[in-house]
């Protein structure tokens, strides 16, 4: 049985089933393998050096074992001016309740002087302003089309959620806000 109807020399039924469980089999190949490269890009695209305000510098590797939210605003972002000191009193809860979280902020700002403005207000760490050519990656690879956004990695660089704000601003009970 070739799997072809001899009568009409169309596919039959069970080879149409096949090729279709064959064709998903591919997807859910690539699905994963792209999750898996998209891992392996924000691994890579973080592995650098951060600084909050003081100008203490943290790194990627004292970041191990933390969950990670990516802060993606601006200092002429309305929105952004309005959720930023609900972040801080979300970070500061998190953190209060002993959970292992860092944010690191992600300018979306023109300007240097107008992020280091805007920044002097935040309790975490930052992206520096010299790596701003990693910001459209990570802003493409955590699925963001809007700011104020907030991503949720976990400890291993997951994305877990990438769109958390909401959890962040009306769930801050409920970190990580796994989705």
């Amino acid at each position: 049985s070739s799997g072809i109807n001899a009568e009409y020399g169309e596919p039959t039924s069970s080879l149409r089933t096949s090729q279709h469980k064959s064709k998903m089999k591919c997807v859910i190949f690539l699905s994963l393998l792209l999750a898996g490269v998209a891992a392996v890009d924000i691994q890579g695209l973080l592995d650098t050096t951060f600084y909050d305000v003081q100008g203490n510098a943290v790194t990627l590797d004292d970041l191990k074992g933390k969950y990670i939210g990516l802060y993606f605003s601006a200092s002429w972002c309305g929105p952004c001016r309005r959720f930023t000191p609900s972040l801080i009193w979300t970070y500061n809860e998190v953190l209060k309740a002993g959970h292992n979280f860092e944010i690191i902020w992600v300018s979306r700002d023109r300007y240097e002087s107008s992020a280091e403005d805007f920044f002097q207000k935040m309790p975490w760490v930052r992206l520096p302003w010299s790596e701003n050519y990693k910001i459209g990656q990570l802003f493409s690879l955590t699925q963001q089309r809007y700011i104020p956004a907030l991503t949720i990695l976990d400890p291993d660089l997951n994305v877990i959620n990438p769109n958390a704000r909401s959890d962040a601003e009306y769930r801050p009970e409920q970190f990580p806000w796994r989705r």
